[in-house]
């Protein structure tokens, strides 16, 4: 058991190290230029690449791109090609899709935004995201701790607590969806 904790503790410094390096990209990392579609899935995937998510899975796929304009997710694109705009929210959507639904990502990131207020909504999110990074981070650490620095703990009381405020975070997520102001010209 002691082999298996270690195992898993040098797996989280590796995975604590990749977090405390990534960002998001910022906006003027995002090329002034407007791209096409394989372009936009490449830069994707390097954006998004710390990320969770299935081994060998693409951060976003052309299908997935098109259902989120069709959703209203985000801009369409102009002549089959994608700005700055379309790759902000491209990342706020991908960070998102994991814990709330496609409507509610809409009530967030309502594609009808112009590309200032895009540009003002991802530098918030930016901000928001780099915050609660490392929140989550001191978080773990100290719950990790609590694990390897016990005797009668195993890994599964870090996976059960880490499922347990997994769950929370995100029911209070929704509820403050369900009260999210829609339509009404809220700075977000």
């Amino acid at each position: 058991m002691e082999a298996q904790k270690s195992h898993i503790r040098e797996k989280l410094k590796e995975w604590d190290r990749l977090l405390e390096e990534y960002r998001l990209p910022g906006w003027n990392d995002f090329p002034e230029l407007p791209l096409y579609m394989d372009q936009v899935i490449y830069l994707m995937d390097q954006y998004l690449s710390p990320l969770p998510r299935e081994a060998e899975q693409k951060a976003v796929t052309p299908a997935m791109i098109n259902n989120y304009v069709k959703l209203g997710m985000m801009p369409r694109p102009v002549k089959k090609r994608y700005t700055r705009a379309h790759l902000a929210c491209l990342v706020m959507v991908c960070v998102l899709k994991q814990t709330v639904s496609a409507a509610e990502i809409k009530k967030l990131v309502p594609a009808e935004l112009g590309e200032e207020d895009i540009r003002a909504l991802y530098e918030t999110f930016s901000a928001v995201f780099q915050g609660g990074k490392q929140a989550f981070r001191e978080n773990a650490e100290r719950d990790a701790a609590q694990v390897f620095g016990a005797e009668d703990t195993s890994v599964s009381d870090l996976v059960f607590r880490a499922s347990f405020l997994s769950a929370l975070w995100q029911n209070l997520a929704k509820l403050a969806l369900a009260l999210y102001p829609e339509g009404d010209g809220e700075k977000r």
